[in-house]
Protein backbone atom coordinates (compact mmCIF):
# COMPACT_ATOMS: atom_id res chain seq x y z
CA UNK A 1 0.00 0.00 0.00
CA UNK A 2 1.36 3.59 -0.98
CA UNK A 3 -0.14 6.58 0.10
CA UNK A 4 1.15 9.50 -2.17
CA UNK A 5 2.09 9.84 -6.14
CA UNK A 6 5.69 9.16 -6.28
CA UNK A 7 7.01 7.04 -9.04
CA UNK A 8 7.13 3.42 -9.35
CA UNK A 9 11.08 3.52 -9.09
CA UNK A 10 10.90 5.91 -5.89
CA UNK A 11 8.62 3.33 -4.22
CA UNK A 12 10.49 0.40 -5.79
CA UNK A 13 13.69 1.75 -4.26
CA UNK A 14 12.19 2.22 -1.06
CA UNK A 15 10.84 -1.52 -1.54
CA UNK A 16 14.61 -2.65 -2.21
CA UNK A 17 15.75 -0.88 0.84
CA UNK A 18 13.05 -2.39 3.01
CA UNK A 19 13.97 -6.01 1.84
CA UNK A 20 17.81 -4.81 2.00
CA UNK A 21 17.21 -4.53 6.08
CA UNK A 22 15.63 -7.74 6.59
CA UNK A 23 18.77 -9.30 5.28
CA UNK A 24 20.63 -7.24 7.16
CA UNK A 25 18.79 -8.62 10.32
CA UNK A 26 19.92 -11.81 9.42
CA UNK A 27 23.51 -11.02 8.25
CA UNK A 28 24.57 -8.92 11.31
CA UNK A 29 25.55 -5.52 12.55
CA UNK A 30 28.15 -4.39 9.64
CA UNK A 31 25.13 -5.03 7.44
CA UNK A 32 22.60 -3.31 9.21
CA UNK A 33 24.72 -0.11 10.22
CA UNK A 34 26.11 -0.16 6.16
CA UNK A 35 21.83 0.90 5.90
CA UNK A 36 21.69 3.44 8.72
CA UNK A 37 22.39 7.21 8.66
CA UNK A 38 25.38 8.05 10.99
CA UNK A 39 22.85 9.70 13.58
CA UNK A 40 19.82 7.75 13.61
CA UNK A 41 18.09 5.91 16.02
CA UNK A 42 16.37 2.91 16.78
CA UNK A 43 13.25 2.66 19.78
CA UNK A 44 13.22 -1.01 21.07
CA UNK A 45 12.51 -3.01 23.44
CA UNK A 46 9.54 -3.45 26.22
CA UNK A 47 10.44 0.01 27.48
CA UNK A 48 10.87 1.90 24.92
CA UNK A 49 14.92 2.08 24.95
CA UNK A 50 16.39 4.42 22.60
CA UNK A 51 20.06 3.30 20.69
CA UNK A 52 22.12 5.00 18.42
CA UNK A 53 22.96 3.29 15.23
CA UNK A 54 26.15 1.44 16.56
CA UNK A 55 24.47 0.28 19.88
CA UNK A 56 21.36 -1.12 18.10
CA UNK A 57 22.96 -3.18 15.72
CA UNK A 58 25.51 -4.78 18.04
CA UNK A 59 22.43 -5.19 20.65
CA UNK A 60 20.53 -6.88 17.33
CA UNK A 61 23.57 -8.98 16.34
CA UNK A 62 24.52 -10.32 19.36
CA UNK A 63 22.38 -10.22 21.99
CA UNK A 64 19.05 -11.47 19.76
CA UNK A 65 21.06 -13.12 16.82
CA UNK A 66 17.83 -12.83 13.95
CA UNK A 67 18.54 -16.04 11.97
CA UNK A 68 15.19 -15.32 10.27
CA UNK A 69 13.27 -11.76 8.81
CA UNK A 70 10.18 -11.42 6.76
CA UNK A 71 7.63 -8.24 6.85
CA UNK A 72 4.25 -7.89 5.63
CA UNK A 73 1.89 -5.38 5.23
CA UNK A 74 4.12 -3.13 3.59
CA UNK A 75 2.76 0.43 3.81
CA UNK A 76 4.94 3.16 2.69
CA UNK A 77 4.61 7.20 2.55
CA UNK A 78 6.93 9.39 0.58
CA UNK A 79 7.59 13.10 1.46
CA UNK A 80 10.06 14.40 -0.91
CA UNK A 81 13.19 12.53 0.01
CA UNK A 82 11.84 10.66 2.93
CA UNK A 83 9.80 7.90 3.40
CA UNK A 84 7.69 6.35 6.01
CA UNK A 85 7.06 2.36 5.91
CA UNK A 86 5.39 0.44 8.77
CA UNK A 87 5.12 -3.16 8.33
CA UNK A 88 4.51 -6.22 10.87
CA UNK A 89 7.78 -7.99 10.98
CA UNK A 90 8.65 -11.31 12.07
CA UNK A 91 12.04 -12.35 13.20
CA UNK A 92 13.11 -15.50 14.55
CA UNK A 93 15.64 -14.67 16.87
CA UNK A 94 18.43 -17.06 18.65
CA UNK A 95 18.34 -16.15 22.63
CA UNK A 96 20.25 -19.43 23.53
CA UNK A 97 22.35 -21.45 21.11
CA UNK A 98 21.14 -24.77 23.05
CA UNK A 99 17.40 -23.69 22.24
CA UNK A 100 15.18 -23.03 18.57
CA UNK A 101 14.81 -19.70 17.30
CA UNK A 102 12.21 -17.92 19.33
CA UNK A 103 9.83 -15.89 16.82
CA UNK A 104 8.99 -12.55 17.90
CA UNK A 105 6.16 -10.03 16.12
CA UNK A 106 6.57 -6.33 16.38
CA UNK A 107 4.76 -3.37 14.50
CA UNK A 108 7.81 -1.49 12.44
CA UNK A 109 7.77 1.96 11.37
CA UNK A 110 10.96 3.26 9.78
CA UNK A 111 11.86 6.55 8.56
CA UNK A 112 14.12 6.38 5.44
CA UNK A 113 16.12 9.30 3.52
CA UNK A 114 17.34 9.56 -0.16
CA UNK A 115 21.02 9.86 -0.08
CA UNK A 116 23.47 9.63 -2.66
CA UNK A 117 23.99 6.11 -1.60
CA UNK A 118 20.25 5.75 -1.85
CA UNK A 119 17.66 4.81 0.90
CA UNK A 120 18.94 4.85 4.60
CA UNK A 121 17.44 4.84 7.89
CA UNK A 122 16.86 7.46 9.68
CA UNK A 123 15.04 6.39 12.49
CA UNK A 124 13.11 2.94 13.49
CA UNK A 125 10.71 2.27 16.14
CA UNK A 126 9.91 -1.14 17.15
CA UNK A 127 6.68 -2.58 19.06
CA UNK A 128 5.95 -5.97 19.93
CA UNK A 129 3.01 -8.00 19.19
CA UNK A 130 2.49 -10.09 22.57
CA UNK A 131 2.03 -12.63 21.72
CA UNK A 132 2.44 -12.69 17.86
CA UNK A 133 -0.44 -12.82 16.00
Amino acid sequence: MTTSTASSTTIEAVEQAEAAWLVALVDGEKAMTALMLDDSHVVHGPVGKIDDREAFAHFASTRRRTVFAKAEALAITLRGNTAITTCLQEMHIVFDENLPPFPVQEAVTRVWEKTAEGWRLAHMHQAKRMPPA
